[in-house]
């Protein structure tokens, strides 16, 4: 009787080993490149946005009629900011509205092509 409860408890405690052993990792989504537009203060401005499954990786924005020191703001803070909330739900950039809110929308536009 005790050789079988020995041999019974080492069968349990192997099984509930094997449940603990280390899952195999999913595989990882391909990168994917998408690109939208949208009108800016002074013209389009265009982003390109890197995904990784449901991830904002990268977001490049470039509106070269925005205006300097103002719009060029928005172009060059909010891409980062979207990528760190991985989201577009943002605050906008003070003084650039305008262009703020077209990234955003490009970025939207980018997204709605997965």
């Amino acid at each position: 009787m005790k050789k079988l409860s020995l041999l019974l408890v080492v069968a349990l405690m192997i099984f509930s080993f094997a449940g603990c052993a280390k899952e195999e990792p999913a595989a990882t989504e391909e990168a994917k490149t998408l690109t939208g537009t949208a009108k800016g203060f002074g013209g389009d401005v265009t982003v390109t946005v890197t995904v990784s499954g449901d991830d904002i990786t990268a977001v490049d924005a470039v509106g070269d009629s925005e205006t300097q020191g103002i719009g060029s703001n928005a172009i060059e803070q909010l891409p980062a900011l979207i990528v760190e909330a991985d989201s577009t739900e943002v605050e906008a950039v003070s003084g650039a509205t305008v262009t703020s809110d077209a990234i955003k929308e490009a970025v939207n536009n980018a997204l709605a092509e997965k």
